[in-house]
C-alpha cells in the first residue's frame, strides 16, 4: 500500500499571484518571526509566523526575483537588474540605496555580510551589504557562457569559494582568497539551480531536463559528475540541501516538491500541495515558536506558500 504524502502544516493564500522568492525573517537569535514573499507584480508580503496572518504588504519594485532579510533591513533584486536596500521608517520600508545588477532570473545570495550578485557578461559582483558598494568583481576565464542562473557558496576546508552556474550548463568556481577562477565543469544546458554540501563536498544541479546531476569538488578544486538522479517530469527550478545534510529537496516544474535522502539519494516523499511550478524553497534558520520546530517553506507560481514540518 502506497504511503500518502504528508500535508503542509499551514498554507498562506492571498492575492499574491506569481511568487518568485522567499526569505525567513530572524528577529531574535533563537527564533524566526516572519516569512517574506517577493512577487512578479513587485509586492512584498510579510507573513507573521506567530499568528499565521498577513501583517504587511508593500510595493517594492517590479518582478522581485530575490529577497534577503537581516537586521531589520531588506534587500530586493528585480528581474530588470535593480538591487535595493530597504530600511524601516515608521510603519513601512523606504529605499536607502540602489545598485545595478545583471538582468534575468539568476538570484543573488547572502554570504555573511556580503551580497553575491549576478552581473552582465558572466561576471559576479561581491557587494558589501551595509554600504552597498562593490568590493570585488569576479570574471570567468571563458566566453559565451550566457546568463548566470545560479550562485552558491562553496567551502572546501578553510577556503571559501563562489560557484556560478550558467544557462549553457557551465559551472565556474572562484577562490575568494585570490578572486580568480579555480575550477570549471560542463553540465547539461539550461541549468537553473545548484546546492552544495561542505561536509561531503558533493553538489547537485537542477535544470530543464528530467535529471538532477550530482558532482563532487575535491581539495584541488577539480569537479566531476558522479551520477544522475531521475525525476518524473522535465524541469526543476530549485534544488536545496537541508542544513542538517539529511534531506535533498527538488522543487519542480510540475508543481511537486520531491524529497530525497541525502545519504542514499532514495526518493522519500513527493509533496503535491502546489498546482503550478515551484519557484523557491527555504529552510528556517531557527525554530518557529508556533510549531516548536524548524520548518521548510515552498512557493509557486500558483500564488501559494506552503509550510512543512517533515522528517525533523
Amino acid at each position: 500500500m502506497a504511503i500518502l504524502p504528508p500535508d503542509p502544516v499551514y498554507c498562506f493564500r492571498e492575492d499574491m499571484g506569481h511568487i518568485h522568492s522567499l526569505s525567513f525573517c530572524v528577529r531574535s537569535s533563537n527564533f524566526v518571526s516572519h516569512i517574506l514573499a517577493g512577487t512578479e507584480k513587485g509586492t512584498v508580503y510579510f507573513w507573521d509566523l506567530e499568528t499565521n496572518r498577513l501583517q504587511h504588504k508593500q510595493e517594492m519594485g517590479k518582478s522581485i526575483q530575490a529577497l534577503h532579510s537581516f537586521d531589520f533591513k531588506i534587500v530586493t533584486q528585480e528581474k530588470e537588474g535593480c538591487l535595493k536596500l530597504w530600511s524601516v521608517r515608521k510603519s513601512s520600508y523606504e529605499p536607502e540605496k540602489t545598485l545595478t545588477c545583471g538582468a534575468g532570473f539568476g538570484k543573488s545570495i547572502l554570504v555573511e555580510e556580503a551580497l553575491v550578485v549576478p552581473q552582465e557578461n558572466g561576471r559576479v559582483d561581491v557587494v558589501d551589504v551595509k554600504t552597498f558598494e562593490t568590493i570585488r568583481s569576479l570574471a570567468p576565464d571563458r566566453e559565451n557562457l550566457g546568463k548566470i542562473m545560479a550562485l552558491e557558496e562553496v567551502t572546501i576546508g578553510s577556503s571559501c569559494c563562489i560557484m556560478a552556474g550558467y544557462e549553457t550548463g557551465d559551472v565556474v568556481l572562484w577562490d575568494m582568497n585570490t578572486f580568480r577562477p579555480c575550477g570549471h565543469l560542463k553540465l547539461q544546458d539550461q541549468l537553473t539551480s545548484i546546492t552544495y554540501d561542505p561536509v561531503s563536498r558533493r553538489a547537485v544541479a537542477g535544470g530543464a531536463s528530467k535529471n538532477l546531476q550530482l558532482f563532487t569538488v575535491d581539495s584541488s578544486y577539480e569537479m566531476a559528475v558522479k551520477l544522475e538522479i531521475s525525476i518524473t517530469n522535465e524541469g526543476c527550478n530549485v534544488v536545496k540541501l537541508r542544513p542538517d545534510q539529511k534531506i535533498l529537496v527538488a522543487g519542480c516544474w510540475d508543481g511537486k516538491v520531491r524529497l530525497f535522502s541525502w545519504k542514499t539519494l532514495r526518493l522519500l516523499a513527493v509533496l503535491a500541495e502546489h498546482k503550478e511550478s515551484i519557484t523557491d524553497v527555504k529552510f528556517s534558520p531557527h525554530p518557529v515558536n508556533y510549531w516548536k520546530s524548524n520548518i521548510m517553506a515552498s512557493s509557486s507560481s500558483d500564488g501559494l506558500i506552503a509550510l512543512w514540518n517533515i522528517y525533523n
